[in-house]
């Protein structure tokens, strides 16, 4: 009697684990990179925040820079979103989570062309930013100063028309 017992125990651990197994493949999972929304906020790829976040507003990573203000680092973030605006974030080495950079509103939410370090000045970028649809002929050049990171400088420079 023992004999039939071994058989029928292995059968039935097998099919359990194959049931665990087909339960775990099947959980739905969008495997990646984070989704980013227009907050600077990272959210894990799930179905639900594909709902909550459409592929229309989920940015991805255009530039990434660090830099040094008074013996601490920091490091700004620019995200394009599929419309080519542009977001700025601000990571804090001690903290996780990155911020937008709500005082810089001339900037923030336009169509970022390029953006490249200031190489003559401490914590200052260069950022481009292209006319809309209509006006591709327009260029114009910022200065967004970050030696106070919490009170950033947004300033124009120079207007550009393109024939």
């Amino acid at each position: 009697m023992f004999c039939w017992l071994k058989p029928i125990a292995w059968s039935l651990t097998g099919l359990s684990l194959f049931t665990v197994n087909i339960e775990i493949l099947s959980k739905p999972v969008a495997a990646g990179e984070p989704i980013i929304d227009k907050n600077c906020q990272f959210h894990e790829r799930t179905q639900e925040i594909f709902k909550k976040i459409p592929p229309q507003s989920q940015g991805t990573v255009f530039l990434t820079s660090g830099f040094e203000v008074d013996n601490q680092k920091y490091i700004l973030q620019v995200l394009k979103f599929p419309n080519s605006r542009g977001v700025f974030c601000l990571w804090r080495t001690n903290s996780r989570i990155p911020q937008r950079l709500t005082q810089a509103q001339l900037i923030q939410d336009k169509l970022i062309e390029k953006v490249e370090k200031d190489s003559s000045q401490k914590a200052t970028y260069i950022v481009t930013i292209r006319g809309d649809k209509n006006q591709n002929i327009l260029r114009t050049y910022y200065r967004l100063r970050l030696t106070n990171p919490n009170r950033p400088e947004v300033t124009p420079m120079v207007v550009v028309y393109k024939r």
